[in-house]
């Protein structure tokens, strides 16, 4: 939770299609993992058992003495899975105790992100500039799009709360959905649950005289960890069938940057890509089987995160907790805006995966921002989701960034086999076979 990093994760495999189209489902099974989850809140939470800190609140809050390790690792679970009342809570209480330099800034950097999720700029904001002053390194670009947004009402529902409309999936297998921006242009969007902003390329930014905020630009990272200029913008509006929202702020990135080489080197272009920043805002159900989308807006009260949640937020996108071999817990990027599910094969030591003997294979990844890696594969490997798991007749690896948690990316070739229903209200990804 301390790292300041902004990814956007769009992939698709661009020759080799046989390696991610043979996925086998069936029910999961899931068994003990035997993997050490930690004896305490602070190892809890940095192996990612957010759910196992998060039982120990009545503990932590029971002590006479108060404990800052504690109280900010009960916050930080809290952080990650959504809730973000109880998070602001503990972790108030925690810097209250006047830790050092170091901590507290972490702990403000934490408090940033909890008001960042809820769309509280302005307050975001002065936690950042707090982790800041106190020795965390929080790029000034940062600070000045939360400045930027400080006052804007963002995400205003003028429309209706739901609607559902026509998704396509054609080459490359991502889900695309009509958009109207600004109430003058319709184009297709890509839902792209693993960007973290939303994002416009600047030509169509341009046509529609999008409303800038500020001369400052900022450097986002590819899927391959390469690094992306960009600018922000601000919609007027986008409409999502009868679904309006106004005041949608997005990352303004160079045409050359979206644009892709699909199956015979034919081009593909992306205009708009709908990111976590946004889909954080409502239930979503991608049926890909009937090609449509249902979305609805959350309030307040929606927000309720189920006690068997499986869905969490690190680094400001989505993670789904799943399986591998039948053992977990481990954390996957949920990314509906890649074909492809992959492991990160720096993280391949941690996993239950006997046996393995590297072999190379031909498939080409293509990022945003134009990166392309090929890498290496292993044979026979289950991934488990919800009540389900593929198993992958080959599944490929990727150095992927070290700074990132997950252990790989769950992506459309094992989505699209349900309908995908991802609520950010109750935390949970369900996948509804049938």
């Amino acid at each position: 939770m301390k790292r300041f990093f902004i990814p956007v994760a769009l992939a698709v495999i661009t020759a080799g299609c046989t390696l991610y189209s043979d996925v086998s489902i069936a029910p999961l099974t899931v068994s003990p993992s035997g993997i050490d989850r930690g004896s305490d809140l602070p190892s809890m939470v940095r192996k990612y058992d957010y759910l196992r800190a998060i039982e120990y609140t009545s503990t932590v809050e029971g002590r006479q003495r108060k404990n800052v390790s504690e109280l900010m690792a009960l916050g930080e679970a809290e952080l990650a899975s959504g809730r973000y009342d109880a998070a602001r809570q503990h972790l108030r209480a925690a810097i209250d105790l006047d830790p050092f330099h170091k901590t507290f800034s972490d702990i403000a950097w934490d408090l940033s992100q909890v008001e960042y999720m809820c769309n509280n700029y302005e307050t975001s904001l002065e936690w950042a500039q707090l982790a800041q002053k106190n020795g965390l390194n929080i790029r000034t670009w940062h600070l000045d799009y939360l400045q930027a947004l400080a006052n804007v009402e963002v995400y205003r529902s003028t429309g209706s709360q739901s609607d559902r409309v026509a998704m396509q999936l054609t080459k490359p297998s991502v889900p695309r959905v009509d958009v109207r921006i600004n109430g003058s242009r319709n184009t297709f969007a890509i839902v792209d649950s693993g960007a973290v902003l939303s994002i416009i390329s600047d030509t169509l930014a341009d046509s529609l005289h999008v409303r800038r905020l500020g001369t400052f630009e900022g450097t986002f990272y590819g899927l391959l960890d390469e690094p992306i200029q960009v600018r922000f913008g601000l919609l007027e509006s986008l409409e999502i069938g009868s679904i309006r929202l106004e005041n949608v702020p997005v990352a303004i990135m160079p045409n050359d940057k979206m644009r892709f080489l699909i199956s015979s080197n034919e081009p593909f272009a992306m205009e708009l890509l709908l990111g976590a920043n946004l889909l954080k805002e409502f239930r979503m159900e991608l049926d890909f089987k009937r090609g449509s989308a249902m979305f609805t807006r959350l309030t307040a009260a929606d927000h309720d995160p189920d006690p068997a949640q499986n869905l969490f937020i690190d680094g400001f996108r989505p993670m789904v907790r799943g399986t591998v071999n039948r053992k977990g817990w481990f954390l996957f990027i949920l990314d509906t805006g890649s074909e492809v599910t992959f492991l990160n094969a720096s993280q391949l030591a941690q996993l239950p995966v006997q046996f393995y003997a590297p072999k190379m294979h031909g498939a080409l990844l293509q990022g945003l921002g134009g990166a392309k890696k090929h890498g290496e594969k292993i044979e026979n490997i289950e991934i488990g989701v919800d009540k389900w798991a593929g198993t992958f007749k080959t599944l490929p690896m990727y150095e992927s960034d070290d700074r990132a948690h997950a252990v790989g990316i769950v992506g459309e070739n094992f989505l699209m086999n349900f309908k995908l229903v991802i609520d950010f209200g109750r935390m949970r990804v369900d996948l509804i076979k049938g």
